[in-house]
């Protein structure tokens, strides 16, 4: 989806802010890169990890929304229970730290759940691995499919609250062409980072939006050159929206 008036332009201002914290932060900044544009690290969310504790609990599935949650599934008797995932990257990050047998449904939440709803036995004990905050209506979704879910908050976000100086810099410079947003509370975050001298600037950028629900957050907030959105909710889609590379 395409919000702004026009194709996508070769980039005077070649900087691409990128505002998804690590570790998917480091890849996509090498992706920018990649396409002859030059990446500005902004991490508008702060994540901290938390321990794990089931007890006795010993899952059929483990259910993941975000490759956030991996760091906390180090204990290897995990690894060989089958691991659900949203999106290529978490599947990646899950069969790095150890997952001998990880599915991925490419999407949202609510496809994982349709594709756990077809795969899964009825009453499947499933340990749903989430963000503080997150995953409460996935884990009644799938209780109405008849499965048990252990729902657990394996790390904490919190929005950072100033934008780091090399990307006000950028900004002031004229140096930003887009600004990369991946979900609706980073964007909420992006936002509310910006000082009034600021927020004029991104009247000459473009916001590259994951959804329809983030762009309509960048809309409200700001006054962008224009807001391209993904045409699916995955990295190659967010960096097809880029501008080219100035020749």
């Amino acid at each position: 989806m395409n919000r702004s008036n026009d194709s996508i332009p070769s980039a005077p201002c070649v900087g691409v802010i990128v505002t998804r914290p690590p570790p998917g932060l480091a890849p996509t900044m090498a992706a920018v890169a990649a396409r002859g544009l030059h990446p500005i690290a902004a991490p508008m969310l702060l994540v901290s990890q938390r321990g794990l504790s089931i007890g006795a609990f010993r899952p059929d599935a483990i259910v993941l929304t975000s490759g956030q949650a991996v760091g906390s599934l180090a204990a290897p008797q995990l690894h060989d229970i089958p691991c659900y995932v949203v999106g290529a990257a978490t599947a990646r990050r899950a069969r790095a730290a150890g997952f001998a047998h990880v599915t991925a449904a490419s999407g949202t939440a609510d496809d994982l759940t349709a594709l756990l709803h077809s795969v899964l036995p009825p009453a499947s004990r499933l340990l749903l691995a989430v963000g503080q905050g997150y995953g409460q209506e996935m884990a009644a979704a799938l209780r109405g499919q008849g499965h048990r879910v252990l729902r657990r908050c394996v790390y904490a976000v919190r929005p950072a609250t100033d934008l780091p100086s090399d990307a006000i810099a950028a900004l002031r410079a004229g140096q930003v062409g887009a600004v990369m947003v991946y979900s609706t509370r980073t964007a909420d975050a992006f936002i509310a980072a910006l000082t009034p001298a600021l927020a004029p600037l991104l009247a000459g950028v473009e916001a590259i939006a994951m959804s329809d629900g983030v762009a309509a957050v960048l809309e409200a907030g700001v006054r962008w050159r224009g807001i391209r959105v993904a045409a699916r909710p995955d990295q190659e889609a967010m960096l097809d929206c880029l501008p080219h590379a100035a020749a």
